[in-house]
């Protein structure tokens, strides 16, 4: 059903910022039912999350520190009365100011508590992109990193492993594929699984999740401009034993993958994309032999959508690219190598200068990434 926005009288103020001395506290329903009161020492353990431009603290910092990972709306409340927000429509704009008050595109709110709600469509979910390098370090016999906070899936002694990285495919635009009939490679293996990666959802954070098995409240990469963690890694674990790591990039490194033996591939024809270039660069990896454990991120899935927005026809095309480089690599593998496909994370349509498309929010689009795994 289609929510719409309520607003019911809540009393809106001026934005008058004033020091935390006189923040004004307000409780947060966490996840699993209890509650979370943010005062202003609260606030202030926020304060490397705080906006400068903006002045203040996305509410969804706190929501996801509160055990939320999809938001469908928020309530807040104050002084008997309440205001609804479609979360995808909120999120954007919706923070915390340094006196307590909730700002919302141009509105300040007094509230005494605030009611994020999950999406129930996507309860239940228990997989998560930091389950990968624990499944990736069972297989090869290595214990997971010792920080890791994710199960393995796959339990199962191989020769190999092989990490297919196909950035800004979310789940959501792999069923509208798979719907539309676009990636007969990836229609051929098992049927991807939903999984959630981690807050915010942009390619540093969730490369750091998927190496360390663990959060970014573990990891400490929690936001845009971070490029590396000082947390044990699989490619750490792979490397001290003695394995053979190599990864494939694009152009250059989204974030640090040390331990590994890299391959950047530019866009040497000057296609405007790197795609063709990782995946003649991983094709020539395997015709040396299939390292221990391999690595291929694709990037321009993310790339286009950025662009021209999900869901369009220049998408759709590279979609269909990337699908056909995935079918090149799987039959160039050897067999008994342990295989997981998955993203970063997704992606939704925005109407912003220069793009199109965009992520980073506590929405289906952006948070749920598919999850294939199989042996060769």
């Amino acid at each position: 059903m289609q929510k719409k926005r309520r607003s019911l009288g809540l009393a809106v103020i001026g934005l008058i910022l004033v020091s935390c001395s006189t923040f004004q506290p307000f409780d947060i329903m966490r996840a699993d039912g209890s509650t979370w009161t943010i005062d202003g020492e609260e606030y202030q353990a926020f304060s490397d999350f705080v906006d400068d431009e903006r002045g203040c603290l996305p509410l969804e910092q706190l929501f996801y520190t509160a055990g939320y990972s999809i938001i469908d709306d928020m309530t807040l409340s104050g002084e008997g009365d309440t205001v609804s927000f479609i979360w995808e429509d909120a999120a954007d704009t919706a923070c915390v100011l340094n006196n307590g008050r909730i700002q919302v595109g141009e509105d300040v709110f007094a509230v005494t508590s605030i009611l994020p709600a999950s999406d129930s469509d996507w309860d239940g979910i228990t997989l998560s992109i930091t389950d990968i390098t624990p499944s990736a370090c069972s297989a090869l016999d290595l214990p997971a990193p010792a920080q890791a906070t994710g199960t393995p899936f796959e339990s199962t002694d191989v020769d190999s492993v092989l990490l297919l990285f196909l950035d800004g495919f979310g789940y959501l635009a792999y069923e509208e594929a798979l719907e539309a009939g676009l990636i007969p490679n990836l229609a051929a293996l098992p049927r991807a699984v939903p999984a959630l990666t981690t807050y915010p959802p942009i390619t540093t954070v969730s490369t750091a999740s998927l190496l360390t098995g663990t959060t970014p409240l573990q990891h400490d990469v929690s936001q845009r401009g971070i490029r590396k963690t000082e947390m044990e890694t699989m490619f750490d674990l792979a490397s001290h034993a003695g394995l053979d790591i190599i990864a494939v990039e694009g152009e250059a490194l989204a974030f640090n993958l040390r331990s590994a033996e890299m391959q950047l591939s530019g866009d040497r024809d000057g296609n405007g994309g790197t795609d063709d270039n990782v995946l003649a660069n991983a094709l020539g990896v395997l015709e040396n032999g299939m390292p221990d454990l391999f690595f291929v991120h694709f990037h321009g899935i993310d790339d286009t959508g950025h662009t021209y927005g999900p869901g369009t026809s220049p998408v759709y095309e590279k979609i269909q690219e990337v699908d056909d480089a995935v079918g090149q690599i799987l039959a160039a593998i050897p067999e008994n190598t342990l295989v997981i496909i998955f993203a970063d994370h997704g992606m939704h349509a925005v109407d912003e200068e220069g793009r199109l498309g965009n992520h980073g929010h506590l929405i289906p689009e952006d948070m749920l990434i598919p999850l294939i795994w199989f042996i060769s």
